[in-house]
């Protein structure tokens, strides 16, 4: 039983001391049209707060626009979603949990004729030109497939939009931020040999394949100190990866 009641101790994570050690993972919910937080959000996080959580990471949230296998996946690079996810953040506080926003780029899993893909008006980038296998698409018609992306020419365009992105989760309120780093998104590509087949600092050796995390990881700190996270999942198979 001591082992049980210690899950309901504080412990300290970065400079943020959680009432328990009870944490709620990534969830993904499509719930915010338009990439706007909604108000259901703001009543799914209160729940979970009610509910005991000393820590909640948020669902996936887009550092830019990109047409996603969701369709009303949040973001966080405008003006609107930040006014957007701070009564969340807000109402989590006030019943006494910590939260992280989740920093999500999906990468070569984006479809180009995805409305938000439309509307964002650029390619679907990735580490290299190869198209992951699979994919469902099943709100454009047709329910396509992933396709081939174009490889980014300047990976540190990105890296710089997940800088923007922790400094509106600074804005909103967050506690911390979490690197997605997993599950055959933009930061596992670059990490894996079978997407990523780069021949510049940003691809080739375990060193290089390694450099776009890394470098991502630096500026959340810049922003965030020690309350950045990272999730990795290096042998994990999705997405057609690992």
């Amino acid at each position: 039983m001591a082992s049980v009641q210690a899950l309901f101790t504080p412990l300290k994570v970065g400079s943020v001391t959680l009432r328990n050690r009870i944490a709620m993972s990534a969830l993904t919910r499509n719930r915010a049209p338009a990439t706007i937080p909604s108000d259901a959000m703001t009543e799914y996080y209160a729940q979970r707060a009610d509910g005991g959580a000393g820590l909640i990471t948020t669902e996936g949230v887009l550092i830019t626009r990109q047409g996603t296998e969701w369709p009303f996946a949040p973001g966080l690079w405008s003006k609107e979603q930040v006014s957007g996810w701070k009564p969340i953040v807000d109402i989590v506080h006030a019943k006494g949990a910590a939260i992280y926003a989740q920093l999500w780029h999906v990468g070569r899993v984006a479809h180009p004729d995805a409305p938000e893909q439309k509307l964002a008006g650029t390619p679907v980038y990735a580490p290299s030109a190869i198209s992951a296998r699979g994919g469902k698409f099943r709100h454009i018609p047709g329910v396509p497939s992933y396709v081939t992306p174009t490889a980014v020419e300047d990976p540190s365009i990105i890296i710089a939009q997940f800088k923007q992105a922790a400094i509106n989760a600074k804005e909103a309120g967050f506690d911390g931020v979490e690197l997605h780093g997993a599950n055959g998104y933009i930061v596992h590509q670059f990490l894996d040999n079978t997407a990523n087949r780069r021949t510049d600092k940003w691809g080739g050796s375990v060193e290089n394949r390694a450099r776009f995390g890394l470098e991502t990881l630096k500026v959340l700190i810049e922003v965030f100190g020690e309350n950045v996270a990272l999730k990795v999942s290096p042998a994990g198979g999705y997405n057609d990866v690992g």
